[in-house]
């Protein structure tokens, strides 16, 4: 082929001969396991490992000086490496090298076949240290010791005689350094790539930062999943309502909330607004939320409130789910309701005039209160009323607001799952779970059941099944027994009546308050009026049954009034007519008995006639 022609093809596509003495060179460099090893393991002064880049950089440059040595040892590895060229043998080396291709082959070593060659001999005689590039080294130049260490990283921490800064840093090190005798540092990064080191950082992070900044950033959170049904995990929380409204004084007030919330729809289930978190706060939200459930929950999770503890070590917990976890103290992370009640204060909230702004430390300016237009409309901020109605229509919306990962009313979701571990909440097990015990019993008069609780007066009494008249017959058989008693704080209308027994408390009955006519016939209504005659006509059948059940047995024995001649007394505000029909039936039978003839040894009732 003419030279010419020769020359163009090479310039087009290149040396065809270079090509297989490359492609023919490659199959010399092989993997280095103990250099791979060597720059993994390997630790800079400032104690930082080497970057993933240059541990292939340095690992690359082993296994082409790997190569390299068995060609140049080999005359039959010349042959087949380098084509068989008879030119200077590292001149070629030289040129195969740095034809490789740097995306396959990332290798960093020399071009020029006398420092290539001084590179490889360096490389056989001190090893694979010699590719970790001088920079490295320099980066920690002005190295510390121990003592100069221990000394630095006490200054970082101390929380009272704080330093500032780096360069405070820097000019204390070295005042001390002089008296120690320690080496002077010049610059203030030798003390930050020491301080940044992985292995010293988690030292003083938390004395600088806070321990609660020191746990997100350096221990370990768990993969967890949220559950597939409802009434699987409520959570509960008490937290800051950021509203403003007006107290009675006109004065500018929040207040705090204790919510209830299903952790797999995201439903709000129960609330209390008060003025602190206390038990009375969780034991109403609660009941808020069994009630609209009518489901006890498997599993509760709660923080470590001192209103929590006190319901907590009474068993309430415990009665109202399978399980009653607390979270970790100071763990936002643990608590889903935390997360959701701050997208509920954000998306819903915020749209009210009267949003406090979430907490001071949110770093968004959406996150926070437009103070001047509050503070200019403080007239207009709701009442206490006002912002309880503000705050449960706010709800409402977020419970029939489409959830974020079904898209699905977050009410509706919740509605439309069952859980076959939570059974329906019967009315004994409200009663066993809200109502509360009265610690001493409480004795029944003939008025009825009457006690005071925080300084009011309830009294009530026992009525027939199904109807408002008074189960008169029970009350006379009841007076002065004493009954342990349960009610609901909420609603004083009912109570339940137990005996105590050496297996618990044993339910009675259940009483309703007494009701209450007027005394004057001018405030009676007509109920009025038909209920008192009704009760008073019961309390005289009552008294004229007791009555003929108590003479029936004296006439059994002999022993009534009568029979030792002596007149029965008349039962007091019963018509005559009733006691005399009465006296005459008793007359007749002892008329008979007076008249009756003994006939072997038995009476012989004979009429007179």
């Amino acid at each position: 082929m003419r030279s010419d022609i020769k020359n163009k093809v090479i310039e087009l596509a290149g040396d065809p001969y270079a090509k297989v003495t490359t492609i023919t060179f490659t199959d010399y460099i092989l993997d280095d396991q103990k250099a791979y090893e060597f720059f993994r393991n390997y630790t800079l002064d400032s104690g930082e490992a080497l970057p993933e880049k240059n541990i292939k950089e340095y690992c690359c440059n082993a296994s082409i000086a790997n190569a390299i040595n068995t060609i140049v040892n080999s005359k039959l590895a010349q042959r087949k490496a380098l084509a068989g060229s008879k030119v200077n043998v590292w001149e070629r080396i030289a040129e195969v090298v740095s034809e490789l291709p740097k995306h396959t082959y990332p290798h960093s070593l020399p071009r020029n076949q006398r420092i290539l060659r001084d590179k490889v001999k360096q490389y056989l005689n001190d090893g694979y240290g010699v590719f970790i590039h001088k920079a490295f080294g320099s980066k920690n130049a002005e190295k510390i010791n121990d003592d100069a260490k221990s000394f630095v990283l006490a200054r970082w921490c101390d929380r009272v005689k704080r330093v500032a800064n780096y360069n405070q840093l820097l000019k204390e090190y070295n005042t001390e350094a002089e008296e120690q005798e320690w080496k002077m540092i010049k610059s203030e990064q030798s003390l930050i790539n020491f301080l940044t080191d992985p292995k010293i950082e988690p030292l003083w992070y938390g004395y600088r930062f806070g321990e609660l900044k020191f746990k997100e950033k350096f221990t370990m959170s768990f993969k967890t999943a949220l559950p597939s049904m409802r009434d699987s995990l409520w959570y509960s929380d008490g937290t800051k309502i950021n509203l403003y409204y007006q107290d009675a004084s006109g004065k500018m007030k929040t207040i705090n909330v204790y919510e209830v919330m299903d952790a797999y729809s995201e439903v709000f289930l129960g609330y209390h607004i008060s003025e602190k978190e206390d038990y009375e706060a969780g034991y109403q939200a609660f009941k808020m939320a069994i009630q609209l459930s009518e489901h006890r929950p498997y599993q509760i999770s709660l923080d470590n409130g001192a209103g929590n503890k006190k319901l907590h070590s009474g068993g309430f917990f415990d009665k109202i789910s399978h399980l009653a976890i607390k979270t970790q103290p100071y763990n936002g992370k643990s608590k889903t309701i935390e997360s959701a009640f701050g997208r509920f204060q954000t998306q819903f909230l915020a749209q009210l005039p009267n949003y406090s702004g979430q907490n001071i430390t949110s770093k968004k300016v959406s996150s926070h209160a437009n103070m001047e237009f509050v503070l200019a409309n403080t007239e207009m901020l709701p009442t206490f009323a006002q912002l309880k109605a503000q705050y449960e229509q706010k709800r409402t919306e977020w419970n029939q607001a489409p959830h974020p990962k079904t898209g699905l009313p977050r009410i509706e979701m919740y509605f439309d799952s069952e859980n076959p571990d939570c059974p329906k909440v019967t009315p004994f097990q409200m009663v066993d779970f809200f109502w509360i015990e009265r610690n001493l019993p409480i004795q029944c008069h003939s008025s009825g059941i009457s006690f005071k609780e925080k300084t009011v007066q309830y009294e009530y009494v026992v009525y027939q099944e199904n109807s408002r008249a008074i189960d008169q017959e029970w009350h006379i058989e009841n007076v002065s027994q004493k009954f342990h008693i349960k009610f609901d704080p909420d609603d004083m209308s009912l109570i339940y009546l137990y005996k105590k027994t050496p297996l618990g408390l044993k339910f009675v009955r259940a009483a309703e308050t007494k009701v209450e006519i007027h005394r004057g016939q001018q405030e009676q209504e007509d109920w009025e009026a038909q209920y008192y005659r009704d009760q008073i006509e019961a309390t005289k059948k009552i008294r004229i049954a007791t009555e003929e059940q108590a003479e029936a047995n004296l006439q059994k024995h002999n022993m009534t009034a009568e029979s030792y001649g002596y007149k029965n007394p008349k039962l007091k505000g019963i018509k005559i007519k009733k006691v005399k029909k009465e006296k005459t039936d008793i007359a007749q039978y002892q008329k008979k008995l007076s008249e009756a003839v003994l006939v072997d040894n038995k009476y012989d009732y004979t009429d007179s006639m």
